[in-house]
């Protein structure tokens, strides 16, 4: 490509983020969301994904500042009201109706093996997805395979702002006090004791480890970790697919052996919230899924995968080994990203 050629291509890839930027701040309805989208655009280099636009903040300017406020003040009492919750877009009080369509399993298979052996104890693997967990050769074109459920199960939740969620603690008393009806339901205290056990459990050799309560720190956290002025965000296209036998299309790996990646999984609190982690010996690939119809091959979804290559680190009992049959150490273990997990690696 000459010179000129590739000005213009620059120039050409700036035009369209910047009248993507702008079309979609038009379209953001709060300032507070307004705010959450310049970030993302200052810090990185590719557009933001649909299901994490839909969790940006609706509060406005005015009520987050109010309640911000109220948080903030000196001997705070404050309590998530359904008012707040309602304008928030939070799962905090009681018109948070579905509660028990949160998933037993919803974090357990995402964890690899960083907590002891305590938290995976009364895993049962007639519980668990079996096709949570595949080893690397499962990775070849042509080869068919069995997706897990790709549908997240976990209610909406939007993002605080960042100067509210800073400071709500990751213990349980503190966000019971600050969202006191999400105590009304067992499998939300459940869930929420279980997210909290996670975020506070100690880290794994080789292991960077980070519980993110808004968009901006876990944006923070993927370049604190990989370094650079941005980075990419990468996830799966959708979910079809979900459940069912594919066939592997083309397979893209990210950077290779040793390259430096950022995983980051929803979890459930009464906000959007996040657990992010960077561990060593890790590999991604963007996978094409393939369906065979009557008119041919047809690729419905791009899927992000994650090899972990060095298991000798996690539990013993970790699922991962009930289903794919070694112990640690013995092998490698992938799993799939859903749409609303992201993989962060360096914008190079």
């Amino acid at each position: 490509m000459s010179t000129n050629s590739s000005h213009l291509f620059t120039s050409l890839w700036f035009f369209f983020n910047l009248f993507f930027y702008s079309i979609t701040l038009a379209s953001a309805s709060s300032a507070i969301s307004s705010d959450q989208l310049k970030f993302w655009f200052e810090n990185v280099e590719n557009k933001m994904p649909n299901p994490l636009l839909k969790k940006l903040s609706p509060l406005s300017k005015k009520n987050s500042d109010y309640y911000t406020n109220l948080l903030l003040s000196e001997n705070s009492k404050f309590s998530a009201d359904a008012g707040f919750c309602s304008l928030a877009k939070l799962a905090c009080t009681s018109v948070f109706q579905k509660a028990n369509i949160v998933k037993d399993t919803y974090t357990r298979q995402k964890t690899y093996g960083r907590f002891s052996a305590a938290l995976h104890r009364h895993q049962d693997i007639k519980n668990e997805d079996p096709f949570a967990f595949y080893r690397l050769s499962a990775l070849k074109e042509g080869k068919l395979v069995h997706l897990p459920h790709l549908k997240e199960s976990l209610p909406d939740r939007a993002f605080l702002p960042q100067q509210m969620a800073s400071k709500i603690p990751l213990n349980y008393d503190a966000i019971a006090r600050i969202f006191p009806d999400s105590d009304s339901s067992g499998k939300t205290k459940e869930t929420i004791q279980t997210t909290l056990a996670y975020c506070n459990a100690e880290a794994i050799q080789g292991e960077t480890e980070s519980c993110p309560k808004s968009l901006e720190e876990m944006v923070g956290f993927a370049k604190s970790t990989l370094g650079g002025k941005k980075v990419v965000a990468l996830t799966t296209k959708n979910t079809r697919g979900s459940n069912s036998a594919v066939r592997i299309g083309k397979i893209k790996e990210y950077g290779g052996a040793g390259k430096k990646i950022v995983a980051c999984h929803e979890a459930f609190l009464p906000f959007a919230a996040y657990f992010c982690h960077s561990l060593s010996s890790t590999r991604l690939y963007s996978v094409d899924v393939v369906v065979d119809s009557e008119t041919g091959p047809n690729v419905v979804n791009t899927m992000l995968g994650i090899c972990h290559m060095d298991t000798s680190q996690w539990p013993k009992d970790h699922v991962a080994f009930k289903i794919l049959k070694f112990g640690p150490g013995e092998g490698e273990a992938c799993h799939w990203f859903t749409q609303l997990d992201l993989a962060w690696i360096a914008d190079e």
